[in-house]
């Protein structure tokens, strides 16, 4: 078994935690929904803050401003029966910083 033939799982997995059902059954947004509203927050806040100020502190005040969205899209993705509480307080940081390259990156190179 090869490193890709394990890493296939794994995505998979993470493509249905994404991408299963835009809404739940009581008509609350999924965790796509969540995601692509963070995503849309950080991308309006960085445009407005960067012709004020350098790229670097346009992404904190934006990180900073999207702070409801981002904590919505974490609650969404912790509801996830594979993923706990436990596991999005610990990967928090590195989609902060990812989110951070992201935003500075003009999101041309990766996606977040």
């Amino acid at each position: 078994m090869t490193i890709r033939d394990r890493a296939l799982p794994a995505l998979s997995l993470l493509c249905l935690i994404l991408f299963s059902g835009s809404a739940s059954a009581e008509g609350q947004p999924g965790v796509a929904d969540r995601h692509g509203a963070w995503r849309a927050c950080l991308h309006r806040n960085f445009a407005l803050q960067v012709a004020l100020s350098s790229r670097v502190i346009a992404a904190d005040s934006a990180l900073r401003a999207c702070r409801p969205s981002e904590q919505a899209y974490l609650a969404a993705l912790s509801t996830s029966p594979l993923v706990d509480g436990d596991d999005v307080a610990r990967v928090r940081p590195a989609l902060i910083l990812r989110a951070k390259g992201w935003l500075l990156d003009g999101g041309a190179s990766r996606p977040l």
